[in-house]
Parts: structure tokens; C-alpha cells; sequence
């Protein structure tokens, strides 16, 4: 069922972006359940693939650096991590330079379920994409990075990680022109 109003077999102006908005979190809720299935048959949980993600990037991060660059709550990542460290995919060691920071990083196993963690993700992305051409895909980015990039400026959230370089994230106007 469609949340937009027909007006003589024509969508309203206005109902569009409200379509286009229910449009997009419905795909992410959509896309996070099946990646999350396929986390399941590796046995993960929806959310600890990121912070193994982010600690096979840059291993031996602070819980709250992984949080800050996850865009989350610091007590959001230390009940991950603690799961994580009982599947035995991350360690935790005081830091040498500050006995009072801990840092997290990747054990064999975890650098091991990495390769899994990715085959999970082309899978979701193979299934999320399928039929879209190449050119559809960039221009697919190109108009979420835009309504992020509006939507983050209008929060003016300077502490999100940012997707793009800050050249290419300028706000749209009205007509899809940069400002």
C-alpha cells in the first residue's frame, strides 16, 4: 500500500518526499534485517560486524573511539565488545602509554570471521542490487549522499563521520542544484 495520494491519477508534490523518506527507512530496516540473517549463519548479531569492521581498519582502538566512529553510544560498544571478547573474536589490553584506557583488538579468530563478515555483506548487496545497472547504482549514491548530506546539515552534526568529502556534500536545493 502506498502512503501517497492520488490527485486525478497524480501524485501530490507534497507526499512525494514523505514517500521518499518511509521509502528509505524501510530499505535500511529491510537491508539490516537480511545482512543481519546473514550474520546469524556466522554466528553474529546485527551490529557486532561494524566493530569488527572498524578494529580490522585500525586495530587497538578505545571503546569510545569505536563508538564515536560508529556513530553510537560508548555503553552500546562495551556490551558488544564483552560478547565479542566471550566468542573470543576481540581481546582487551590495558594501554601501555595509560593503564586507565583499554583497547580492543581483533584476535585470530575475529581476523578470520572478517573474510565471512564480508562474504555476508556481498551477499546482502548482491540481493539488495540485483538487475540495477552500474549507472544506476552511482546515481542511487550520488541522491542518498545529497539527502544525507541536507539532513546532516541541518542538524548541523559536526561529530558524524562523514561519507563524503565535505566538497561533495553541499545541500541540495529545491530543483536537486548544489547551493
Amino acid at each position: 500500500m502506498s502512503a501517497t495520494k492520488t490527485i486525478k491519477g497524480k501524485k501530490s508534490k507534497a507526499s512525494v518526499p514523505a514517500e521518499a523518506l518511509s521509502m528509505i527507512n524501510q530499505v535500511a530496516r529491510n537491508t539490516r534485517t537480511a545482512l543481519s540473517r546473514h550474520l546469524m549463519d556466522i554466528g553474529l548479531y546485527a551490529g557486532q560486524d561494524s566493530v569488527m569492521l572498524a578494529l580490522d581498519a585500525r586495530d587497538g582502538q578505545t571503546p569510545g573511539a569505536i563508538a564515536v566512529s560508529l556513530g553510537v553510544k560508548a555503553p552500546t560498544i562495551t556490551k558488544t565488545i564483552g560478547r565479542l571478547a566471550a566468542q573470543g573474536f576481540v581481546r582487551r589490553e590495558s594501554s601501555q602509554n595509560d593503564g586507565r584506557k583499554m583497547l580492543v583488538f581483533l584476535t585470530g579468530a575475529g581476523r578470520d570471521q572478517i573474510k565471512s563478515v564480508r562474504k555476508s555483506q556481498r551477499r546482502t548487496e548482491k540481493m539488495a542490487f540485483a538487475g540495477l545497472k552500474k549507472k544506476q547504482l552511482r546515481d542511487l549514491v550520488a541522491v542518498l549522499a545529497a539527502v544525507d548530506a541536507n539532513i546532516a546539515a541541518s542538524l548541523n552534526c559536526d561529530d558524524l563521520p562523514d561519507a563524503l568529502p565535505p566538497q561533495d556534500k553541499a545541500p541540495l536545493s529545491a530543483d536537486g542544484s548544489s547551493r
